[in-house]
């Protein structure tokens, strides 16, 4: 099945790029396209390279399935052209996601959304949404609490990576710890496992090194930030709970690789602690730490597609209620891996957990 990767230079893009290396129906030497600044970069693929392709002039004949991770300006501009030309998107952007015409997917919970692909029989394509990443490792733990009691209410701070915010961000990072420059180095050429969208890019508001900033996204009438707001429709709408009464508090903090959240979930029914551990367990693509004590930090979970569920327990004097603090890698399963996952679903294939 032919595959293009829009946006292959970016740091989501290059690890996208590395997933389909292990993937058996991207039998085809896939189709890298980038703005015409980055136009004519190689990247490896099985041994191989491959030149990238100016997205604006290139020929789309043949392209099943494509994978977007190069900003919302760019989805709108080549999702419906790819769809129309037969391709399936998968888009990595926010600009489809509260689209009521195009699922929002994280494949532990919604996968009956994805359609299967025919490769004999090419038809028009479509778009299907990747979820934002600080979104992604909530949402599933949350899935399996609400099929076991039921979800009432939500409180979530979040705690994500400088790489969330793009190169950019990484960039002034680095600057303002010299000793870190060769870590992002790194980190900008692909070989730490982070990503970001670059629809949410941009500098950083204050100084980041040794500091905490509880600002992400354009700020709200409300007294919010759109990073806040995301959080709350998205996990609305991929839950299908419409009502569900949502608050989020979202922080940058000086972190390379790696989003962290602090979660309280009212519920429904109360829940023990051994049910609810039970119900977590059973998630897809979920660990939880049998310890109420035990916890992962985004150091830990950098280079693993899995979601990490520690210090869970109950609110003190509500059986309704619980906490529990995530981490997962913000590229893998917060953007790469989750939107290859949904690929694999589009292709009719098994999903590896990474």
């Amino acid at each position: 099945m032919r595959t293009a990767i829009l946006g292959a230079t970016g740091l989501v893009g290059r690890v996208m790029l590395q997933l389909l290396e292990s993937r058996p129906w991207a039998d085809d030497r896939p189709l890298l396209l980038a703005s015409a600044r980055s136009a004519g970069t190689e990247l490896a693929f099985r041994g191989g390279r491959l030149v990238v392709r100016d997205a604006a002039t290139a020929d789309l004949a043949g392209v099943r399935l494509a994978l977007f991770s190069a900003g919302g300006a760019a989805s709108r501009e080549y999702g419906p052209r790819f769809a129309a030309a037969g391709a399936w998107v998968v888009d990595n952007s926010s600009a489809f996601r509260m689209d009521r015409d195009v699922p929002l997917v994280v494949p532990e919970i919604n996968r009956e959304l994805v359609p299967r692909l025919d490769p004999a029989a090419p038809g028009r394509g479509g778009i299907i949404a990747n979820p934002n990443c600080s979104t992604i490792q909530i949402a599933v733990p949350l899935a399996a609490l609400h099929a076991a009691g039921g979800l009432r209410e939500l409180q979530v701070t979040t705690l994500q990576a400088v790489s969330g915010a793009g190169r950019p961000a990484v960039e002034e990072l680095a600057r303002q710890l010299p000793g870190q420059a060769g870590r992002a180095a790194r980190l900008i050429a692909g070989e730490l496992a982070d990503g970001a969208d670059p629809a949410t890019g941009g500098v950083l508001p204050r100084r980041l090194a040794g500091n905490v900033l509880p600002q992400i996204g354009a700020p709200l009438p409300d007294g919010s930030f759109e990073e806040e707001a995301k959080v709350a429709r998205e996990l609305r709408k991929i839950l299908d709970l419409p009502a569900l009464a949502v608050s989020c508090t979202a922080t940058r903090v000086p972190v390379w690789n790696g989003h962290s959240a602090a979660v309280r979930v009212v519920l429904e029914r109360p829940l023990s602690l051994e049910a609810a551990r039970r119900a977590l367990a059973a998630a897809g693509g979920v660990a939880v730490d049998p310890s109420p004590h035990g916890y992962a930090t985004p150091a830990e979970a950098s280079g693993d597609g899995t979601i990490r569920v520690g210090r869970l327990r109950h609110d003190p004097d509500r059986a309704d209620a619980l906490l529990f603090w995530v981490v997962a890698d913000n590229l893998l399963k917060g953007a790469a891996l989750n939107a290859v996952q949904i690929a694999d679903l589009l292709a009719g294939a098994p999903a590896p957990a990474r």
